[in-house]
């Protein structure tokens, strides 16, 4: 599985946010030495737990992309925001490996089961599927007209 993606652009980083069922944010800096002790452990994580479209590790240098760190407000390094759905769901702030990883392998079971889910749903037999009826509109052109008194008619082209 992939190491971490490194963020470039803010876009890049709204890309796979949206992209991805659970993401995982490691706000960090070159300097930073906590950052550099528990890089080796993000990165056997997202090794690990990785999933396309399910769930995604980024890389988020704070001198590189101010942005982003002021968007989701990182004051302490590293930061790690675990995001669900688009949303950050955990905030972890320091470098503790244990609690880090307990919050990913957590999110990784229900991704896992939400993929699993998924699959079964896709794999249903077509008969058992509820049958969708479409209906056709057409839109008719037409005139009305009088003819003296109460006789009315209609012609449609």
């Amino acid at each position: 599985m992939p190491a971490p993606t490194e963020i470039s652009a803010p876009l890049h980083f709204r890309t796979l946010l949206t992209s991805h069922t659970y993401l995982v944010a490691d706000f960090y800096a070159t300097w930073c030495p906590p950052c550099k002790q528990i890089a080796p452990i993000y990165n056997n994580l997202s090794n690990t737990h990785s999933s396309p479209s399910a769930f995604a590790f980024v890389k988020i240098n704070v001198d590189e992309q101010p942005e982003i760190s002021a968007q989701y407000g990182i004051q302490s390094l590293p930061t790690f925001l675990l995001f669900k759905d688009g949303k950050v769901v955990q905030e972890i702030k320091g470098a503790f490996p244990a609690v880090l990883k307990k919050a990913v392998e957590a999110a990784a079971v229900d991704a896992k089961a939400a993929l699993e889910a998924k699959e079964v749903k896709k794999n249903v037999p077509e008969e058992n599927k509820e049958e969708k009826v479409e209906v056709e509109e057409k839109t008719v052109s037409g005139s009305y007209g009088m003819t003296g008194g109460n006789n009315w008619k209609m012609a449609l082209n």
